[in-house]
């Protein structure tokens, strides 16, 4: 199976997973499914025999069995008029309130919290990589990464924090100290190089939030100070041909990756900087137009 056979087969789990699970709604799935419908091979033939049963069209069949029924049945019919009648089903159930399907309850964030702004984010190719398919620690290990890259600003990596933390529960550890994981230094004046990539190997054994943010914060000192690593790279737009309209960005920052071309569709670009599992979607379906 090559590159492009297994990604087909990645949106189709991911699509299917979606189903089962309450976050996006009913029409962002849908737009995705018929974004995807431009993509070869992605959707088979609908069909209908002795193994594969018919959708029923009227709603008083529909129940969470016949949902579960017909959610198996696409797994080896992954037929986009079969997944759309699930999208509908599902909708049903969920404007029922049927037992599992019911929208989970809004969690209040904690007063004082601040909600980050996440309009114009698209994280990164890989960062999104190793979120959707690898462990904790590639995730781990992709958000180092997004701080090692001199392209990126301070609030880039605040933003790669957030949409990580939103889709990995375990990302982070609760801080402590110990032989391999020394102390952090609060005093600007005695940050340096040395200190910086000191403390990248305490974040390897403990991985703390504060410890993240700390690091961000020694970067932004060292880059402000000139320290040779840690300039920002700026990376300036190649000249456009007179004879070409051009296209205003759909968002701050772009990747050498085809998929952040802006001619991509718009529902797309926005559901990259939506975050979350929705922009885990869109990737995949860039990735294969």
């Amino acid at each position: 199976m090559d590159d492009k056979a297994k990604t087909r087969q990645t949106l189709r789990q991911n699509l299917l997973e979606q189903l089962s699970r309450n976050e996006l709604a009913g029409d962002e799935i849908r737009q995705i499914v018929t974004s995807s419908s431009a993509i070869a091979d992605v959707f088979d033939d609908y069909l209908v025999n002795e193994i594969f049963a018919a959708i029923e069209p009227d709603e008083l069949d529909w129940s969470a069995g016949y949902f579960d029924r017909q959610r198996k049945l696409a797994q080896n019919n992954f037929a986009e008029k079969r997944i759309h009648h699930l999208i509908d089903v599902r909708d049903y159930l969920i404007r029922n309130g049927t037992a599992g399907f019911a929208k989970a309850p809004v969690t209040l964030r904690p007063e004082g919290t601040k909600t980050m702004n996440m309009q114009g984010y698209l994280p990164g190719a890989n960062l999104v990589k190793m979120v959707e398919h690898g462990t904790t620690s590639q995730s781990r290990s992709a958000l180092i990464n997004e701080l090692e890259n001199n392209r990126l600003e301070d609030n880039d990596i605040d933003k790669a924090v957030a949409w990580a933390l939103a889709q990995v529960t375990d990302l982070f550890v609760d801080y402590e100290e110990n032989t391999l994981a020394g102390k952090m230094n609060s005093d600007p004046a005695q940050w340096d190089e040395d200190y910086y990539y000191q403390q990248t190997s305490y974040i390897n054994v403990n991985f703390a939030k504060v410890r993240f943010e700390h690091l961000i914060t020694v970067r932004n000192s060292l880059r402000q100070r000139g320290v040779k690593g840690f300039e920002r790279i700026i990376i300036k737009p190649k000249a456009q041909p007179h004879s070409q309209s051009q296209q205003p960005l759909a968002a701050t920052r772009l990747h050498s990756d085809p998929s952040s071309a802006p001619s991509q569709p718009g529902f797309l670009h926005i559901a990259l900087m939506a975050g979350g599992a929705l922009a885990v979607l869109a990737v995949l379906v860039i990735s294969l137009l």
